[in-house]
């Protein structure tokens, strides 16, 4: 029977270890931003087929299938207005068979065709924030995405609007626009699935760390720890969320 549980242990640690084959990203290539997502995914999983859309959320969109293991939307200049397509991307997201997305855009505040999916992954309103860029706060030190993390700030590339203060619902959040938690002050949360993130804040903007930044959340969504945050509990119960 031990030698049994030992094999059924090491047999999931192998297959959890697996690298993901296919990640679908759009990516806004803008004034020497928005790159960091794609330089992260070649460090860490070299063999891994990146599908990237540079300013093309509709081809992104188009893209999406049931063979994308890890889906990025990283829209910080580029908006997808097609409502059909949000309702796909969002059957996607709530199949637990497929997974884990990262979703950050500009456009959470300014229009509503990706309602469908912020709610689904938490969140029930943004409002915008304009540059140039204000104080980002991390609010759980513990978690994986802040790990050897010291410049949490971003950049403005050149457009108006560089973050969202974000209101959750069953999203918990890991950072804010405030000092201390603060209710509709949130900046990135990890959805209800326990390993996507829903973003106010662009880490492909972090002038200084944001290969680090995403290394950190690629695999956070990829790996074991995103179940199990240290603080996850205390920061819900700042939201009444336990």
């Amino acid at each position: 029977m031990k030698s049994l549980l030992i094999c059924l242990a090491v047999a999931s640690c192998a297959a959890f270890a697996q690298d993901p084959s296919l990640i679908t990203i759009e990516y806004d290539d803008y004034n020497g931003f928005g790159t960091a997502p794609l330089t992260a995914i070649a460090n860490l999983w070299p063999s891994c087929t990146i599908e990237s859309f540079n300013g093309n959320p509709t081809g992104w969109a188009d893209a999406i299938d049931s063979s994308t293991d890890i889906l990025i939307g990283d829209c910080h200049n580029y908006a997808l207005t097609d409502a059909a397509a949000f309702s796909y991307i969002t059957d996607w997201y709530n199949d637990p068979a497929l997974g884990p997305m990262w979703y950050a855009s500009w456009q959470m505040a300014s229009y509503s065709y990706d309602d469908l999916l912020t709610a689904a992954m938490g969140i029930t309103s943004a409002s915008s924030i304009s540059m140039p860029p204000i104080t980002h706060y991390i609010w759980d030190a513990s978690h994986q995405v802040f790990g050897g993390i010291t410049d949490v700030s971003y950049s403005d590339p050149g457009y108006g609007t560089g973050a969202n203060r974000l209101t959750v619902g069953t999203a918990t959040p890991i950072s804010g626009w405030t000092s201390g938690v603060t209710a509709g002050q949130a900046a990135m949360c990890v959805a209800p699935d326990g390993e996507s993130i829903i973003s106010g804040y662009f880490a492909s903007l972090n002038p200084t760390q944001a290969v680090d930044m995403w290394e950190n959340i690629l695999e956070f969504m990829w790996g074991e720890s995103s179940l199990t945050p240290a603080t996850w509990g205390s920061i819900k119960s700042e939201f009444g969320l336990n």
